[in-house]
């Protein structure tokens, strides 16, 4: 079944509305949650978590972005479909074929999850980045990703798996993955842990796992997106 949904941004967030009321978008969350515990998507009506995600009700999470939070929809949902990502146009499309003139790649999985990992080429150098859409900001891991680059000032963020993050510096990281040139605003992992359910800093879990850095929608802006969670493939067009 194909379903189009108007997607927007709201304070560096992806959002669409569903009849349970503002849905965040979030490919880096492994399930689903809403206020009510349920979600309709796709024409179906779902069971979800109810009350909040990770910890954090939809009152925190609420404040913690700064715009009213209902529900957010994670890879358990998405990965039932194939979705196109135009938020130039403001669109997300669930359910379509591959549009024509896009080439599809495969790319990989967070372990035991479905959220996507891509392999790009960030700052000059190869790495494997997770796609978080539910991210304010990038994160990397290696210092040497940020070589050679303007520093920015920090920024203030807000994880339920790493805590309240207190960013020194920031980074336009170029990265350039399918063939196209893009950036994304990131800030060094931290190395301590900031109260959130990871036992762990970021630092060290993306270490774990072998992950070089998040990304975050922003650069989302700038392309078309196609991702089959089914098959595990992607396509970008400019």
């Amino acid at each position: 079944m194909v379903c189009t949904y108007q997607l927007y941004v709201l304070h560096r967030h992806l959002f669409i509305d569903l009849p349970e009321g503002r849905t965040l978008i979030d490919t880096g969350a492994p399930w689903s949650a809403s206020v009510t515990g349920r979600m309709t998507w796709q024409n179906e009506n779902h069971g979800v978590n109810k009350g909040g995600y990770m910890g954090f009700t939809f009152d925190k999470l609420s404040a913690e972005i700064g715009v009213q939070v209902d529900a957010l929809i994670g890879m358990d949902l998405l990965a039932r479909t194939t979705l196109f990502f135009d938020v130039a146009n403001r669109q997300l499309t669930a359910g379509d074929d591959i549009p024509e003139g896009y080439t599809a790649a495969p790319y990989s999985l967070v372990p035991t999850s479905d959220i996507p990992m891509l392999e790009v080429t960030l700052n000059g150098r190869k790495a494997v980045v997770l796609w978080d859409t539910g991210a304010q900001y990038g994160y990397y891991a290696d210092d040497h990703f940020s070589e050679g680059l303007k520093q920015l000032s920090g920024f203030k963020d807000f994880s339920p798996m790493f805590g309240a993050l207190d960013i020194s510096r920031s980074y336009h990281i170029p990265f350039t993955f399918q063939g196209l040139g893009l950036v994304e605003h990131c800030g060094p992992t931290p190395t301590h842990t900031c109260g959130g359910l990871s036992p762990v800093p970021m630092r060290t879990f993306l270490s774990l796992l072998n992950i070089d850095a998040i990304i975050g929608p922003s650069w989302m802006q700038h392309v078309k997106i196609w991702l089959n969670p089914i098959e595990h493939t992607i396509a970008l067009s400019a």
